[in-house]
């Protein structure tokens, strides 16, 4: 029954591209996904509800659920191969993706440093370089060939960051001075801290350096633009429909 659910890419189904992110044939794989969501959406929740924004979170939820799993798997299509793609790990990276913007507006509410037009983007390039560099161990094993290109990627984040970085510095007064009074808060610094760690340690599972596994390949490439969406969907959003976010 659940390989009948799993999306093929020689055969594509709008059942399947909604089931398939719900098929697991391994525990490790299940136990891997659970574990990560739980860790995620308490951060997100908490970190909404502290930015009064709760109605986002909510939004932006029923969105991932509902639309995602067959968004990401009609954009698998995009590159032709004869597989088929299971798990939620792509929608729990979309999880993962809102974590910029959800502690952006979590230190702009609560401690005035901002703007999160900017604050948010440069958390988000500096995370996508990171995955740059991990997803350029794999590809390095993979396929040498292509490091150019890779390594492109990985300076376009880079100069992405000091850019938005730098307007981050213009746009805030006594961030220092703020990032400080934000570190000393009780109860504040844990969380904040627990945001940075989980921005780095999920890009880390999702993007190891060899993705290959017993019953399979990693779909990085679904992991990659499940991060991607999971950022750039809400900060759109959030700008173009202020009365719903």
């Amino acid at each position: 029954m659940r390989e009948s659910l799993v999306f093929n890419y020689t055969d594509p189904t709008l059942l399947a591209a909604v089931t398939s992110a719900f098929v697991h044939f391994e525990f490790g794989h299940l136990i891997t996904n659970v574990g990560l969501y739980v860790l995620l959406i308490p951060v997100l929740y908490v970190l909404c509800v502290l930015s009064g924004r709760q109605q986002q979170f909510r939004v932006f939820a029923f969105t991932t659920f509902v639309a995602f799993p067959p968004v990401l798997s009609y954009l698998n299509l995009a590159i032709a191969r004869s597989s088929v793609t299971f798990g939620a790990s792509g929608v729990i990276m979309v999880f993962a993706g809102y974590l910029p913007l959800a502690v952006s507006e979590y230190l702009d509410t609560n401690f005035d440093i901002g703007p999160v037009s900017v604050f948010a983007p440069t958390l988000f390039f500096a995370s996508l370089g990171f995955i740059a560099v991990l997803s350029l161990q794999s590809v390095l094993l993979q396929n040498p060939t292509v490091l150019l290109g890779t390594a492109g990627l990985v300076l376009a984040a880079v100069l992405s960051t000091v850019l938005y970085g730098l307007s981050v510095y213009d746009q805030t007064d006594n961030a220092w001075t703020k990032i400080k009074s934000a570190m000393r808060a009780t109860g504040y610094t844990d969380l904040l801290l627990l945001t940075v760690l989980l921005l780095f340690v999920v890009p880390i599972i999702a993007f190891p350096a060899s993705p290959q596994v017993d019953s399979g390949v990693l779909n990085l490439y679904e992991h990659f633009l499940g991060y991607a969406l999971g950022f750039m969907t809400p900060y759109i959003a959030r700008t173009q429909f202020p009365g719903l976010y």
